[in-house]
């Protein structure tokens, strides 16, 4: 098989460097060309060329040969017969002799050719891949004298020529063979370019979406699959961005009839055609997975909510029902108990996932504001609205509003808060436009709000509206049993939190004993804060009693006072806020240390200083 000839031509060559050697012409009686070497200044030997690792062919101007090599021989295949004086025709024979390189000399003698993969024939039947260079020699006086030809074996060359074609085929057929399997895969494979548009999509993922590969092809993923993470924390974006894949992303995509699978997605950087990284991901269906997890007897943990007591296995399932539900929700329970993380695990499982949850503390509000805060307000409405504003409801638009402490809503704004519930529209302060708005409302009290509407505080229509489903936290002494999980879920809380300490994995048994006595008035805050406060003090790999708080393991916490009233009549409000006197003492007046030592947050601890202010 030839392959294709490149000349490549160079410039003039006034001697042949490699033996620097003189030829000079004489003329004898016929007309033809003698050559006579001589080498300057001394003597030539023609062990020079010999000693050459390349066939060596001298060759007139009558294109007769004048010397040859004994590598030239062999390649040539010359036996014992002498070559010299001979057409270099009949000598060599080589793809080349109908049209001799040599003649292209003619009109152009300073110039070398550099052919490759040139063949010569050594019979019939056998033949041998060459480079072959052909330079013209030139005399003392700068004419051309004649030619030298170097040939170099290719067979090794072509050998891997053919090798690198064979292997050429083999990758070819190994990437069929990987389609193949893409293909056959049960899980889901496909490929993004770095716009997240997809440029394959294998019959997993067909079969997980029900999406043909040709209707989403040039589709970005997003309008594809709809996937939790789509507006946050995208898979594909922190790859681009870190540089390198991530694994066991846990998702939620949308099928073609709407509705969500779980699966665990995983991205690398793939190379295309062009040399240039596109992504590719793989999908595992979680489907099963998640239906034996919900048939499982017991269940520890859901959206960072954790517990295998009974009372956490009801709250488990009745807030994965309310998340097919659409319908408002009041959670009730002391403060501590996870109201929050309860109502975030309901719009994390609700088709409202996707769109914003938005908090609002009712009792960090200033009244007068109240209105403006969850309804927005339009510029002039008041001294210091000096732009539009959007409310928390517009906010969270599509979402999930989460009003904490409802209780201490101002009665004066609650026909109004009734209003959305039942109409779902609203104005903003100082506006007259009615504004439609379709939004979930959960909300959370540490108080009985029945009691507060008997009380005259709390309108009862509101009440009843928002307790379409009442969803009770227990109390962390109500499901002791749930101590251990949440101890261990504390203690790598802080691990990732402090990683530059050295990793506290368990607590030892007289620790656990006294955190099981103790009954927890501020709950899972509290016990949060407690195993914190260890892990700082501890200088083990385990938590040991000396290092929890001592308000745990038997002591106040308070050495140096001593509680002391004139009046034999000691109410527990008075006991309490002594207690939180000699608290603001022992931390100089930091608010948000007294209140992180209680285990209530530091709006809660601001409104019980002030109640105790209004008795003095």
């Amino acid at each position: 098989m030839l392959y294709p000839v490149s000349v490549v031509n160079c410039g003039r060559i006034k001697q042949f460097s490699l033996t620097r050697f003189v030829l000079k012409r004489h003329k004898n009686q016929k007309g033809s060309t003698r050559i006579s070497k001589s080498l300057k200044g001394r003597n030539f030997h023609p062990a020079i060329l010999e000693s050459i690792a390349e066939g060596i062919v001298v060759i007139g101007l009558d294109r007769k040969i004048i010397f040859v090599n004994k590598m030239a021989r062999d390649l040539i295949g010359i036996r014992n017969e002498a070559p010299e004086g001979k057409p270099c025709s009949e000598v060599i024979r080589t793809d080349l002799c109908d049209t001799c390189p040599v003649e292209s000399y003619e009109g152009n003698e300073s110039c070398a050719s550099y052919l490759m993969n040139i063949h010569l024939y050594r019979n019939d039947t056998e033949s041998i891949p060459l480079c072959l260079n052909v330079a013209p020699l030139h005399d003392e006086k700068g004419e051309v004298a004649g030619f030298i030809e170097n040939f170099r074996p290719m067979s090794e060359a072509v050998k891997a020529i053919e090798s690198l074609k064979q292997t050429n085929v083999v990758l070819a057929q190994e990437k069929d063979k990987v389609d193949s399997i893409i293909e056959s895969l049960a899980d889901g494979v496909f490929t993004v370019d770095k716009q997240l548009r997809i440029k394959s999509f294998n019959k997993g993922m067909e079969i997980l979406t029900g999406l043909k590969e040709s209707d989403v092809t040039g589709l970005t993923c997003k309008e594809v699959l709809s996937a939790d993470n789509c507006e946050g924390n995208c898979p594909f974006a922190h790859t681009l961005r870190m540089g390198y894949g991530i694994a066991n992303v846990k998702e939620r995509i949308s099928s073609q009839g709407g509705d969500t699978v779980p699966v665990f997605m995983s991205t690398a950087f793939l190379k295309n055609e062009s040399g240039e990284n596109d992504l590719i991901a793989t999908v595992k269906d979680l489907s099963e997975i998640e239906r034996l997890r919900r048939d499982m007897n017991e269940r520890y943990q859901l959206s960072n909510i954790i517990g295998k007591s009974s009372q956490m296995q009801q709250i488990f399932e009745l807030i994965e029902v309310l998340g097919d539900a659409d319908c408002a929700i009041l959670v009730e329970g002391e403060s501590g108990t996870g109201k929050e993380l309860a109502s975030r695990a309901i719009h994390h499982e609700s088709h409202r996932r996707s769109k914003p949850f938005i908090k609002v503390n009712c009792s960090a509000i200033v009244e007068g504001l109240f209105e403006s805060e969850l309804f927005g307000h339009v510029k002039g409405a008041f001294s210091g609205a000096i732009k539009n504003k959007a409310g928390k409801f517009e906010i969270a638009h599509q979402g999930t509003i989460f009003l904490d402490e409802i209780a201490d809503m101002p009665i004066s704004l609650q026909p109004k808060l009734l209003r959305v519930l039942q109409d779902k529209e609203f104005e903003r302060v100082g506006d007259n436009k009615t504004r439609k708005v379709d939004v979930r409302i959960i909300a959370a009290t540490n108080k009985r709000l029945i009691e507060e509407v008997e009380a005259g505080r709390f309108r009862k229509d509101l009440y009843y509206r928002l307790c379409v489903v009442p969803l009770v936290m227990p109390a962390l002494r109500d499901r002791k049993e749930d101590i251990p999980l949440l101890v261990n879920h504390f203690l790598e809380k802080c691990h990732i939190n402090n990683p530059n300490r050295p990793k506290v994995t368990d607590v030892t048994p007289s620790a656990l004993t006294a955190i099981l006595d103790y009954d927890w008035p501020g709950n899972i805050r509290e016990l949060e804060n407690a195993i914190e406060h260890a892990y700082i003090r501890t200088r083990s790999d385990m938590i040991d009693r000396d290092s929890l708080p001592e308000s745990i393991t038997g002591s106040t916490g308070i050495k140096s006072h001593s509680i002391e009233f004139d009046d034999t009549t000691v109410t527990i409000n008075m006991i309490q806020r002594h207690y939180i006197d000699e608290l603001m003492k022992k931390y100089n007046g930091n608010k948000s240390l007294v209140a992180k030592d209680l285990g209530i947050s530091r709006t809660t601890l601001w409104r019980r200083l002030k109640e105790a202010a209004s008795k003095h």
